[in-house]
């Protein structure tokens, strides 16, 4: 059972966010503060917070990539998840150089922010969401082999069906079949797995998913 902080000063959006997290039976607790100092003061009396899901631009005293230094450092036991309506590279890496498991634009789909919270609290590393343009993401950390190093993750449980199914030797029309979708969204599912990835073939994805032990063989 996840305990979750949303530190964030938007009470239409964190309302929104609550209602997304409480369908979903894997949460425990869901907590809300609008300041980082009251983010501070929460976690020292709720040290069993699991992940801590920080808005960039707070109006206080503190915005939230600072919090994210102060939160590794006093709180290391915290995951960290970025939500935020930038897309700027700057704040990205930002972001991540400061702690953060996962960086999600505002318009990720409600579905997506929940699975993600859900994997950075497995300890899963890097996450991006789908609204954020992959080769963006590339770039930021300097080309492929570094992102590479970074081991991003974050696959949905839908894309990890198709790429375990891929790497059982199941063809297109086989996963179609087996997953009861067209043969065109299972060439969608391959091409975000590419993109999540940053690599340019599935038999890329495959061998780095099993390196990884993402999927097994």
């Amino acid at each position: 059972m996840i305990h979750v902080l949303l530190v964030e000063d938007s009470s239409v959006f964190v309302m929104g966010l609550k209602l997304a997290l409480q369908s979903d039976s894997g949460f425990a607790s869901i907590e809300s503060v609008a300041t980082p100092g009251a983010a501070v003061a929460f976690l020292n009396a709720h040290p069993e917070t699991d992940v801590a899901v920080v808005d960039i631009s707070l109006e206080s005293e503190t915005d939230g990539l600072t919090l994210l230094g102060i939160l590794r450092e006093a709180f290391p036991a915290v995951r960290t998840l970025v939500l935020s309506h930038y897309k700027t590279p700057a704040y990205i890496l930002k972001a991540i150089s400061s702690g953060a498991s996962a960086y999600l634009a505002k318009d990720s789909a409600p579905v997506s922010i929940v699975e993600a919270i859900a994997d950075v609290a497995d300890g899963k590393s890097l996450f991006f969401g789908e609204t954020i343009d992959a080769d963006r993401i590339t770039r930021i950390f300097g080309g492929r082999e570094n992102l590479l190093a970074r081991k991003p993750q974050g696959l949905t449980p839908r894309e990890l069906e198709v790429l375990q199914l891929t790497t059982s030797g199941y063809s297109n029309s086989q996963i179609a079949s087996a997953l009861e979708i067209t043969l065109n969204t299972v060439d969608s599912y391959k091409e975000r797995i590419k993109g999540k990835f940053g690599l340019d073939s599935i038999v890329e994805c495959v061998a780095f998913a099993v390196k990884m032990g993402l999927v097994s063989v």
